[in-house]
């Protein structure tokens, strides 16, 4: 009778010391997350994905570095710094969908480039025409997105300058296989990764950046 009560409040202590390690692993892995992205660190990689994966790890490792310590001196609470890992583990995994979810898609999608454009006149009713004459103004023309996709995915490794523009390598090819996969498992728009030839498209292979257009 009165084994019973202690060893319900050891694993009662052992939960609530649970909870605040994980806690504070996803408080300190975010927190240091976001800051490491207001510091200069890989600013020379262009791509925020690749920054983004990179400044994971710097996060992982410190909450790493916090959080076993934090597991250290509560092995009175049942504790171990295995718990610690497992904690950072779960942390690494959020900011992983955080990266993916919130910072990339704002830097890339035209969907919320068409919303900025339209809070910048709110007032203003926008139809499909006008929506397509400021993409092609301002997002291809004056931000020059083609320019700056092109030059992402010779970065990758999925395409390959040539003297008069861009051919698909093989491991883009092997990317857009995969992504085949995934748009049939998901059930996406699978124009967007297998498009339908046409007179004008059929014959391009090579991109250039004159008109980004299909020679």
């Amino acid at each position: 009778m009165i084994e019973a009560p202690t060893r319900a409040g050891r694993i009662l202590r052992w939960l609530g010391a649970q909870a605040l390690l994980h806690a504070g692993a996803l408080a300190l892995g975010f927190g240091g997350f976001v800051m490491l992205f207001q510091t200069e660190l890989c600013t020379g990689m262009t791509i925020l994905f690749y920054r983004g994966l990179v400044l994971l790890l710097a996060a992982f490792l410190i909450t790493l570095v916090a959080t076993a310590s934090l597991a250290g001196l509560g092995r009175t609470w049942g504790l171990r710094r295995r718990d610690a890992l497992g904690a950072c583990a779960l942390s690494l995994s959020l900011n992983l969908s955080v990266l993916v979810v919130l910072p990339v898609t704002v830097d890339r999608s035209i969907s919320v480039f068409l919303l900025g454009q339209m809070a910048a006149h709110p007032d203003e009713s926008f139809d499909a025409e006008r929506a397509r004459t400021l993409f092609e103004a301002i997002y291809l023309g004056e931000f020059r997105q083609m320019e700056r996709r092109l030059a992402e995915q010779t970065a990758s490794g999925n395409l390959a300058p040539t003297a008069d523009g861009y051919v698909i390598t093989p491991q883009g090819r092997a990317f857009i296989r995969f992504a085949g996969l995934v748009a049939r498992a998901f059930r996406t728009d699978t124009r967007l990764v297998e498009p339908v030839p046409t007179p004008e498209t059929a014959p391009a292979q090579r991109w250039s950046l004159r008109r980004d257009r299909p020679e």
